[in-house]
């Protein structure tokens, strides 16, 4: 419908109205209302509603789905957990119980020879210093606290790899369910160590470890005990419906999980390892799993927990969900590639990161000649093509309103890893100017 036809803005009724009180002849006006009015204001109302219905459909269906399974990570101290959130839950469960220590348990493991796991410590610190204290053969002296006194300790720590791993096992559950994968910004996981126990002097194995307490020494005022990694996924159990509909390939079923036992709000991802899945879609709201499994299963699920305002972390909460412009759904739907430095600009715009870096230019430069700042946080996808071997660094640019924040580097690297997967035929450096 032509603007010079239909204005914006312009009220069909009020303006069939106004121009009926022009007419002076009562019969013509009273025929007029009757016929024009009448048809023409139900055929302008249908022509609306239609077109309206057409514009919905294409935004629909340009819609990204990365939307509706973005990933949040925060960040609590066990203290002020919150077990009643309905947004964010604990990456591992066991996080949320305090730290126990067999001491036998104990004694035995370094009787072996081996390492004791005492528990995980967060480095409130930026990249470069992380990466420093993750040096292997660094020894911390500690004391292990006792009903009866105090024993010295030698102790070491290790990256915890444990939280980085769900994440990894994220990716092969996205693919499964036939999703594109979205990284994940894992910069909290990335400043969380294990620390392990390696000697203690003469320690009755009757003695009850009340507290182990380790001197960090340079990083000390970093080191924060008892924190808790939380994302937006909650495991839940779900046994078939009904019995399975045979599917008319006569191979595969179709499983259905009933609406009133899911969250209309929220999508699902599918966890079975056992399964092999060719289809899964929602119904009226029902779940439907299709796969060659003939007999009622019992499903493991995902749920994808969409934001609260009623969360309260302590730490801001880090997501890779973008904003959708109908531009952007656009392009990723028609895998139309990025070739100029305004599409980086527009693809990480996207990202909600601008209190910590802003992208501002990029350039190609030889492999080796820039100190990396940044790091892959897609480092498990071992079974990427990628042609980067040929010698070129692909160099973004970034400035900081606070430089010294603890996550601005990782935050930098989560979008260097965006741009990453535009270009894989360069390795993708970030520079903090």
């Amino acid at each position: 419908m032509s603007d010079g036809v239909f204005k914006p803005g312009l009220n069909m009724e009020e303006y069939l109205a106004g121009r009926a009180l022009e007419i002076q002849d009562l019969k013509d006006r009273k025929l007029f209302k009757d016929v024009v009015e009448k048809l023409f204001l139900e055929l302008y109302r249908y022509t609306q509603a239609e077109y309206q219905a057409l514009e919905d459909r294409i935004f629909g269906e340009m819609q990204s789905v990365r939307s509706d399974y973005a990933i949040s990570i925060g960040l609590t101290d066990r203290a002020h957990y919150d077990a009643t959130d309905t947004f964010l839950q604990p990456i591992r469960k066991e996080d949320v119980e305090p730290h126990e220590f067999a001491t036998d348990e104990l004694l035995s493991c370094l009787k072996d020879g081996a390492a004791y796991p005492l528990y995980s410590v967060f480095l409130e610190a930026d990249y470069q210093t992380v990466q420093n204290f993750a040096k292997e053969g660094r020894i911390y002296h500690g004391v292990v606290q006792t009903d009866h006194g105090e024993f010295r300790a030698q102790c070491t720590v290790r990256p915890e790899r444990t939280y980085l791993e769900q994440v990894e096992m994220l990716y092969h559950i996205f693919s499964t369910n036939f999703l594109p994968w979205a990284t994940v910004c894992t910069a909290y996981l990335h400043k969380f160590f294990r620390v392990e126990l390696l000697s203690i002097e003469d320690l009755d194995p009757k003695e009850t470890i009340q507290e182990i307490r380790v001197e960090f020494e340079e990083y000390q005022n970093m080191v924060r005990y008892d924190r808790i990694p939380l994302w937006n996924l909650v495991q839940i159990s779900e046994k078939s419906s009904t019995y399975p509909e045979p599917c008319v390939d006569k191979i595969n079923f179709d499983h259905r999980i009933f609406a009133h036992r899911l969250d209309p709000e929220c999508q699902y991802l599918v966890a079975n390892p056992d399964v092999e899945l060719t289809n899964i879609r929602r119904l009226h709201g029902d779940l439907i799993l299709t796969c060659p499994e003939e007999h009622p299963h019992q499903w493991l699920l995902y749920r994808v927990n969409h934001p609260c305002s009623q969360t309260r972390t302590g730490y801001p909460v880090l997501s890779n969900l973008s904003r959708e412009s109908f531009s952007g759904n656009l392009s990723e739907r028609y895998r139309r590639g990025v070739k100029t430095r305004a599409e980086i600009a527009r693809v990480l715009s996207a990202y909600h990161y601008e209190d910590y870096v802003c992208f501002q230019n990029v350039t190609l430069a030889p492999t080796g000649r820039m100190q990396r700042q940044t790091y892959c946080m897609d480092d498990f996808l071992l079974d990427e093509l990628r042609t980067e071997h040929g010698g070129t660094d692909m160099i973004l640019f970034f400035t900081s309103p606070k430089p010294e924040h603890f996550l601005t580097l990782d935050i930098m690297s989560f979008l260097v890893t965006q741009v990453q997967s535009l270009f894989p035929e360069y390795n993708c450096l970030g520079q903090l100017l």
